[in-house]
């Protein structure tokens, strides 16, 4: 009977391959850029190699000095047209294998994050499940009554929180790519800000989060309520995320009758001006997040979620340390 190949030994084979794959296309884009520029230098060398000839040839039979002149004439122009051609083709040559390896380079980049994407995606989908699973069976195993018992069950609620949010981004990532995505209806935004930064200190009771709402709470919003909801609980979770433990993060709403600006504001470690533009890639993750939960989607969905509704999103550093994520949109 064969032996049954492990999950963990699948994916390992699946990547050894991708990248034996990935080594064999560099290895065979140098072997064909070496064999077309030496066959580009031996093109020269020939024409140039033969024009001296002729013109060896012609003094040596003791052609009439017209007709040496001519072959100089010619061996000239032979020299000019192979410099001229062979500029332009080692140009075009040059642009095109620096446009290949730009695009090779891209695509192995590309795999290497959505490799990265499925290797979170399994941690973060296989992490609640077990956690869950673990409470149930603690329970069963132990008989568990009274405190002990519901003890286990908010770990099992937890952990189906936790595996309920990490589904709805995918499923939100996938929602976003159709040409109806958005719903809009009109809702109140101070409202709506208020209710879902109290929902989620219910569900997170070990957060400090602290609500401020400047300007008129009158004032609605055009939008899909559902996506703003989305879009708040992953800012709220990466400011949280990366908060020192029971770090207050602050929720500050302005609005002015030019625009409206929400600002999450966090005081973990910040990150750094020259990464905060790719936070909003795909699978990106810092360096920062090898051991902290997470994807990589959720402020890619945030970034998607904005554009589509108009407004804008920014990073700034939070005085005393910390990242501040603003977004901005017209009031009317």
């Amino acid at each position: 009977m064969p032996a049954k190949v492990t999950a963990q030994e699948s994916n390992l084979s699946i990547k050894n391959f991708k990248m034996k794959r990935g080594r064999r296309a560099r290895v065979l884009f140098f072997v064909l850029s070496t064999y077309v520029f030496l066959q580009l230098a031996w093109w020269a060398n020939l024409l140039i190699s033969s024009a001296t000839d002729l013109l060896e040839a012609r003094s040596v039979l003791g052609a009439s000095s017209d007709q040496i002149l001519q072959a100089v004439n010619d061996w000239e122009k032979t020299i000019l047209m192979v410099a001229g051609e062979g500029s332009i083709f080692a140009l075009l040559f040059f642009f095109g294998i620096t446009w290949i390896w730009r695009v090779i380079r891209a695509d192995n980049y590309r795999l290497a994050r959505e490799r990265n994407f499925i290797l979170a995606v399994t941690h973060e989908l296989k992490t609640p499940i077990a956690s869950i699973r673990l409470a149930i069976d603690t329970i069963n195993r132990l008989k568990l009554k009274g405190e002990e018992r519901e003890d286990m069950l908010e770990v099992a609620k937890s952990g189906t929180l936790r595996l309920e949010r990490r589904v709805e981004d995918i499923l939100q990532a996938t929602r976003l790519n159709l040409p109806d995505a958005l719903v809009r209806c009109p809702f109140n935004i101070a409202e709506f800000i208020e209710e879902e930064v109290s929902f989620f200190k219910h569900l997170n009771p070990e957060t400090s989060i602290n609500v401020e709402v400047n300007g008129d709470k009158e004032v609605l919003l055009l939008g899909d309520e559902e996506m703003w909801k989305l879009c708040l609980t992953n800012l709220l979770e990466n400011a949280i995320k990366y908060s020192p433990e029971k770090a207050l993060v602050e929720v500050v709403l302005d609005i002015t009758p030019k625009q409206t600006t929400l600002s999450i504001i966090d005081h973990g470690p910040g990150i750094k001006p020259e990464e905060r533009e790719l936070v909003f890639e795909a699978f990106y993750r810092l360096d920062r997040d090898k051991n902290v939960e997470g994807t990589g989607l959720g402020l890619h969905l945030v970034y998607r979620i904005v554009r589509m509704h108009d407004a804008d999103i920014s990073i700034k550093s939070t005085s005393g340390g910390g990242a501040t994520f603003v977004v901005v949109w017209p009031t009317n």
